[in-house]
C-alpha cells in the first residue's frame, strides 16, 4: 500500500490541481458571458429634426432614446419600434409649437416633459421610464431661390 501512495501521490495532486483549475475558469466564463449577455436598458427611437416656428431661421435636430425598464426591455423595444412614427411626427408637432427659450436649455427640462408626454400617449402603457436627448443640432436654415 505504501508503495501505491508513494508512486501516484504527485499524478493524483496534479490531477486535483488541474480540476480545480477548470472549475474556477468554468465558473468565471460563465459570469463573463452572463454580464456580455445584459443589455442596455436604452433604447432609440429616431432622429427628431423641425423647425420651431418663433425661430424660422434655425433647424433642430437630436437623438430621441427612451430608458425603459430592464425586466420588460423586450416589450417595450418592440412596443416603441411599432409606434415610432408616430410617435417622432408627434414629437415634430410638439416642437414646432414650443416657447423659444426651451430650445436655449442646456439641460432640456422642458423639452424633455413634453416628449415624455408625447411617448406616453402612444403607448398603451407606461413602459418608459424617461427620455433622453442625444446629439443636439442646431443649424442655421437656408433658404435657396
Amino acid at each position: 500500500m505504501k508503495a501505491l501512495v508513494k508512486r501516484f501521490w504527485a499524478p493524483v495532486v496534479i490531477l486535483i490541481m488541474v480540476a480545480s483549475h477548470a472549475a474556477v475558469i468554468g465558473y468565471i466564463r460563465s459570469r463573463v458571458a452572463h454580464l456580455n449577455q445584459s443589455q442596455s436598458n436604452a433604447v432609440e427611437i429616431g432622429l427628431i429634426r423641425f423647425q420651431n416656428q418663433a425661430d424660422p431661421d434655425h433647424t433642430y435636430q437630436f437623438d430621441l432614446h427612451a430608458m425603459v425598464d430592464p425586466t420588460r426591455r423586450f416589450q417595450s423595444e418592440e412596443r416603441l419600434s411599432q409606434m415610432r412614427l408616430e410617435i417622432i411626427e408627434a414629437s415634430e408637432q410638439v416642437l414646432r409649437q414650443v416657447d423659444r427659450p426651451w430650445l436655449d436649455d442646456p439641460t432640456h427640462q422642458d423639452i424633455r416633459g413634453a416628449l415624455m408626454d408625447v411617448v406616453l400617449k402612444n403607448l398603451d402603457e407606461p413602459l418608459v421610464q424617461r427620455v433622453l436627448i442625444t446629439d443636439w443640432l442646431r443649424s442655421e436654415s437656408r433658404i435657396t431661390l
